[in-house]
């Protein structure tokens, strides 16, 4: 009935905004289903000629896990498979371009679709570069805010003169279905603790409630704070400045943004091919560009260290469900089994767990979460790195670590329970649709969905549901040393930036990828450790939906096309691909949840 309930839930939102014909085709290609293995480049094969420039963007994808994530073009526009890059690779590969001989300096070029953490690491890492002595030059044709942030992290900006910069600021919205699903026939009960749990509110009205508004702003201008007070510092403007430019307009043309000192120049495409030559690139064959690498390219010369003990690095990326999941989230039964076998080989002293999950499941977060402490209780340090967000799901199955580290930017926190219970009873009258049978004990029908549940039936629930927050209260009490009550007071189901979770010891330092890397090894007492990424390679399914709603890339010319994601079309089916994949996710077997009602999406 579960999975029934699914269908008809997607084809009710599916109805409101794109009529059945949409609909339709959405469901039928979730069903659907691609077999797909990523590889990562063969360093023997990547050959660097002297004066070569290293480009990064050109709609590279940038992932946590390697050879995972947003798959490149879609099957059915005509399209094929863009570049990806884990994210370690790519800071190791800034980094031995820095010392590489053959490159002569990096161009940053087109979109870079990551997260925003993932770009503070990059720029941190482009800044590295920087030492060598090594040019950075930026090149802008029409872009958007993340690809100005990263374009600051350069020497000098150049823009087209008839292209646009976006810099505005950051805005969080949801799709509200509640009245939608009225309207559908489509019930929905929910049992949760916490005010701030709001990741069920879509579902159930139209709009936000308070608690939701009062934390969502927090979290914009903590991010937002630090996005500008990066960009302060790059660009030698004032804080304040910035802020003006941002309110002033929003979109700028070259004119304006070179007014604003937003960018140093003002180049048509063969100016600056010229100018990249000047700063040391060689020509290209057809002597109308210049010798480039794509980053994706490149970083297929990257050779992890090699040492006597091995770091296990483990991966978290997607949302949590139960069973073994799909390639894009976080299968429970999955993780377990990676840090399981972590546990039970002898040659791994550490474990970095990278976690970039909203959550899911809270039956699959607590299987996952077992499986940390049974690594503490081995004697290996458990370092977790968080990502872009590691909430709710995420924070439950990162709070036994060793250690905490995150970036001031990180959507942590939501410590908070929800259950949820849809039924079809109303949608079954509006379609003469009957359920009949019988049943051999007072509950056992309970939370059957073809009839909504009695109050008597969610007072069992939400008993169920209060045990669950008591048991995440609990790991968090033990895996950071504080007092119930304590952690009671900043749960609530309440979202917290890095920066702020810092300050209330739910994260204990910033600091990236690679930091918590250094810091498991310092841990493990290890001068020199192999590093070893689980998993390395991603040879699951991927639905065809997946490739449909994925961007459209084109590696190797310096000049790419605009990011999709300025598509009406792609647009408005990720908008419905979101939705649907979070139906799909509410697998949990109690039907019991902790997710993150917060998310930035890579841009």
């Amino acid at each position: 009935m579960k999975d029934f309930f699914k269908s008809v839930l997607a084809s009710a939102v599916g109805t409101f905004f794109a009529g059945m014909l949409v609909c339709f085709l959405l469901v039928v290609l979730i069903v659907a289903g691609i077999s797909t293995t990523n590889h990562a480049p063969d360093s023997s094969t990547v050959a660097i000629k002297p004066k070569t420039m290293l480009v990064i963007g050109n709609d590279l994808t940038v992932n946590d896990t390697p050879a995972n994530g947003t798959p490149g073009l879609s099957v059915l526009l005509g399209n094929s498979t863009g570049p990806e890059v884990d994210l370690l690779r790519a800071l190791e590969a800034i980094d031995l371009a820095a010392k590489d001989r053959n490159i002569s300096g990096i161009l940053l070029s087109g979109e870079l679709i990551a997260g925003a953490v993932q770009k503070a690491e990059l720029r941190k890492a482009i800044a590295g570069f920087k030492t060598s002595g090594k040019p950075v030059i930026a090149w802008i044709e029409n872009s958007s805010q993340g690809q100005y942030f990263m374009a600051t992290a350069a020497d000098k900006i150049y823009m087209h003169p008839a292209g646009d910069l976006e810099f505005k600021g950051l805005a969080s919205y949801h799709m509200y279905y509640g009245d939608t699903l009225k309207l559908a026939g489509v019930g929905v009960q929910v049992t949760k603790v916490g005010k701030y749990k709001s990741a069920v509110e879509p579902y159930l009205g139209a709009t936000m409630s308070e608690p939701a508004r009062e934390q969502s702003e927090l979290l914009m201008s903590s991010i937002w704070s630090r996005i500008v007070k990066d960009i302060s510092a790059s660009r030698k403007l004032s804080e304040a400045t910035l802020r003006a430019a941002a309110n002033s307009a929003g979109e700028f043309n070259a004119a304006t943004a070179l007014k604003l000192k937003l960018v140093d120049g003002i180049l048509q495409r063969d100016e600056l091919v010229k100018a990249v030559r000047k700063a040391g690139a060689a020509d290209d064959e057809s002597g109308t560009s210049f010798r480039q690498v794509s980053l994706g390219r490149y970083a297929g010369k990257v050779n992890f260290p090699k040492g006597s003990g091995k770091i296990a690095i483990v991966y978290a990326e997607g949302e949590i469900v139960d069973g073994w999941g799909s390639p894009e989230d976080i299968g429970g039964d999955r993780l377990a089994r990676d840090l399981r076998m972590v546990r039970g080989d002898e040659r791994y002293k550490a474990v970095v767990l990278r976690v970039n999950s909203p959550g899911g499941s809270a039956f699959a977060s607590d299987v996952v979460a077992r499986e940390v402490s049974l690594l503490r209780e081995k004697g290996l340090p458990v370092v977790i790195s968080m990502g872009d967000v590691a909430a709710s799901g995420g924070y439950y199955i990162a709070a036994k670590g060793s250690y905490i580290m995150a970036d001031p930017s990180t959507i942590t926190g939501s410590i908070g329970v929800f259950g949820l219970h849809f039924n079809y009873e109303e949608l079954a009258k509006k379609v003469s649709l009957g359920t009949d049978g019988v049943k051999t004990g007072r509950y056992a029908d309970l939370l059957a969905s073809h009839r909504a549940a009695t109050p008597e039936e969610l007072a069992i629930v939400q008993k169920m549901v209060d045990g669950v927050y008591e048991d995440f209260l609990q790991v968090v009490a033990e895996g950071r040393k504080l007092k119930r009550d304590d952690v009671h007071e900043i749960a609530q189901g309440r979202v917290w930036s890095g920066r702020d979770a810092l300050g209330i010891k739910l994260v204990d330092k910033f600091g990236g990828l690679r930091d918590a890397i250094k810091e498991a090894a310092t841990r493990a007492t290890l001068t020199q450790a192999e590093w070893v990424q689980i998993p390395a390679l991603n040879s699951g399914r991927e639905s065809l939906l997946q490739k449909i709603l994925s961007d459209a890339h084109d590696e190797n010319p310096m000049f790419a096309k605009a990011s999709a994601d300025r598509d009406p079309v792609l647009q408005f089916l990720k908008a419905h691909a979101d939705t649907l994949k979070s139906i799909r996710a509410l697998n949990d077997p109690k039907g019991v949840y902790l997710t993150c009602p917060l998310i930035l999406r890579k841009q």
